[in-house]
């Protein structure tokens, strides 16, 4: 009887205290734009645009962004065309406020020679198929990781 009464006792106590914490609705991430930070002679940057949106009435902290870029190889005939332009993970502290949405900048660099035979095409055609993916490691107010996936076309002279 006695376990009884305490087994109710703890199960009401952490109904009530899960009431105290508000609900937490996953946030929106989606890649806004990539556009072409610079060209070298031996590779460049591109700069990735995720935009995070935070749909709860309180402010949601992350403290970090993974990606896995890739692009099209137009060459391709059979198989899978997509080739590793470049990944990883960049640290930086963000903070979405309830209700908003916050664009976050985040340069890639890429050497040539990881993109293979598909250098000539994108120079000789000026633009790419990209495909990006990964997470954003959400920190408060509670940590979990919100994956996204977007996949696009960039042109040297800009994101379409």
């Amino acid at each position: 009887m006695r376990t009884t009464i305490r087994r109710s006792a703890i199960l009401l106590m952490m109904i009530a205290i899960s009431a105290c914490f508000p609900r937490v609705k996953q946030p929106e991430v989606r890649l806004a734009g990539i556009r072409v930070g610079g060209l070298g002679l031996r590779g460049g940057q591109v700069i990735a645009q995720v935009e995070i949106t935070n749909p709860n009435s309180f402010a949601l902290e992350a403290d970090a962004i993974t990606y896995d870029l890739k692009v099209s190889d137009p060459a391709a005939t059979s198989g899978d065309r997509w080739i590793d332009f470049a990944e990883g993970r960049f640290q930086k502290d963000v903070r979405v406020d309830g209700g908003e949405t916050q664009i976050i900048e985040i340069p890639i660099e890429f050497t040539y020679a990881a993109l293979g035979g598909a250098v000539r095409s994108i120079m000789e055609r000026g633009t790419f198929d990209y495909r990006v993916e990964g997470e954003v490691t959400l920190r408060e107010p509670i940590g979990r990781d919100i994956p996204y996936r977007h996949q696009g076309n960039v042109s040297l002279s800009g994101f379409r």
